[in-house]
């Protein structure tokens, strides 16, 4: 072997090592962006998933504060029917009490 054969069979090994090298890149990299893919779209679904609960959750807050509106307003409504009420029997106790004195006075 001259140094002409050896010259040429390291240029051709370190053709096919360059070769190999940039194609085990290569895939490395697809390899890498596959799983970073994955992992965007993980991410993704679990916030997706939290998104919905929370919503879930502001729903049921709103529902539930719509029925104590609607108790708050019987209420308020029962309210003012005992203080009218309580108005008339003030005025049926005041009739009373000036008939009873009335009464008396004769």
């Amino acid at each position: 072997m001259n140094a002409t054969t050896i010259g040429v069979i390291c240029t051709i090994i370190g053709i096919v090592c360059t070769i190999l090298g940039i194609t085990i890149g290569i895939l490395g990299y697809k390899r890498t962006a596959t799983k970073d893919i994955q992992a965007e779209t993980k991410e993704g679904a679990i916030m997706a998933t939290k998104l919905d609960f929370i919503s879930q959750g502001v729903n049921n807050i709103q529902v539930k504060m719509e029925a104590q509106e609607n108790k708050f307003g019987t209420m308020n409504e029962k309210i003012i029917r005992i203080e009218e009420s309580t108005k008339s029997a003030h005025k049926r106790i005041d009739e009373f009490e000036f008939y009873k004195t009335e009464k008396e006075n004769k």
